[in-house]
């Protein structure tokens, strides 16, 4: 099945009904594979999401033909691309986070690696900022202690590192579209940890109200004001309606089912790509206005409906710049 569902990203931009609907049935059954599938039970599920999984597949295809083409990322092309400059401290540096990428190293030895032309692959960076205290030049004057913003970009790695832009965008695709499922995933989890904090409260609530009516035909006055019947009443009333909301017993699975249609018929808002300028100095200080000193960067930021945001920027690295890591030898030198 997955290599049937493999070729909806194989080809070049299609739209919803020109999928064959063979592929459209692999899409489904992914996204049930990788979220609930225990929802196969609920009746009319296939139907239910086609709509929602098709939508899904067009804003992938989208998102991805979207990227720009690879930038050579070399000892060359690094004082003349700012992005690179701006990631790496040096071409060095460079090299060495390209020879200790664990998807790069997995490539190289791999038996789909042709050993020719440069690889090209999607270089994931994290964007930072935080205030500092440094000096600025103000008129003719240098003033110390400035509160400063600086910028950093940190936690570098390469994604589907491939042999042709073509077998990239795919991989991306896919990446995508698997990314989009995780998102349902984790509000289907979501819900469901708050329906069995409900239960719990549903449970507790229930105990004490059996308890202050058997009080009643008692002489205990145990539980105070605030603890009286209807209050208790009321609270496991509110309880009841929001397990109803979350879906709870009969009802969960049709709601895994609404939940998984409702996020992939939101994608454009669960995963999402927003251009971000940055002007900064060489020391990654933002600049207010562009000078001499100050670099513009124009950067692709990748966000998801969870708050995670990475700045991506598609690579074609020569394999003479790949530095690869000798482990024996770290281990040696580190016992000396």
């Amino acid at each position: 099945m997955f290599k049937v569902f493999q070729s909806i990203f194989g080809g070049g931009e299609r739209k919803g009904a020109a999928y064959p609907p063979a592929l459209v049935e692999a899409a489904i059954d992914r996204a049930l594979d990788a979220t609930d599938p225990r929802i196969r039970a609920v009746s009319g599920h296939r139907k239910r999401l086609q709509p929602a999984v098709l939508h899904a597949i067009d804003h992938v295809v989208a998102l991805v033909e979207a990227m720009p083409a690879p930038v050579e990322a070399s000892a060359a092309s690094y004082g003349s691309d700012a992005r690179l400059s701006s990631f790496f401290a040096s071409t060095d540096r460079m090299a060495e986070v390209f020879g200790a990428d664990r998807a790069l190293i997995e490539f190289l030895a791999s038996a789909g690696d042709p050993g020719t032309g440069p690889i090209l692959a999607v270089l994931f960076v994290e964007r930072s900022e935080k205030k500092v205290l440094g000096m600025a030049v103000q008129g003719d004057q240098v003033m110390q202690e400035v509160s400063q913003v600086q910028v950093s970009f940190d936690k570098h790695r390469l994604v589907d590192p491939s042999a042709t832009e073509e077998e990239l965008r795919k991989k991306l695709r896919h990446r995508a579209f698997d990314h989009l499922l995780s998102m349902a995933l984790t509000r289907i989890v979501e819900v469901g940890n708050e329906r069995e904090a409900l239960e719990q409260s549903q449970s507790m609530l229930r105990a004490k109200l059996r308890a202050l009516q058997s009080a009643r035909f008692g002489f205990s006055e145990e539980g105070g004001e605030n603890a009286e019947p209807a209050a208790l009443e009321a609270k496991l009333a509110e309880i009841e309606g929001k397990l109803a909301e979350t879906g709870s017993g009969a009802t969960a699975l049709p709601r895994h089912l609404e939940l998984l249609v409702e996020s992939l018929a939101a994608a454009e808002k669960q995963l999402y790509a927003e251009p971000v300028t940055v002007l900064m100095d060489r020391l990654g200080i933002r600049q207010g206005t562009p000078g001499p000193t100050t670099v513009e960067l124009q950067l692709r930021e990748l966000h998801n409906a969870v708050g995670h945001a990475v700045v991506s920027l598609p690579v074609a690295i020569p394999r003479s710049e790949i530095r690869k890591r000798d482990i024996e030898a770290e281990v040696r030198r580190a016992l000396l």
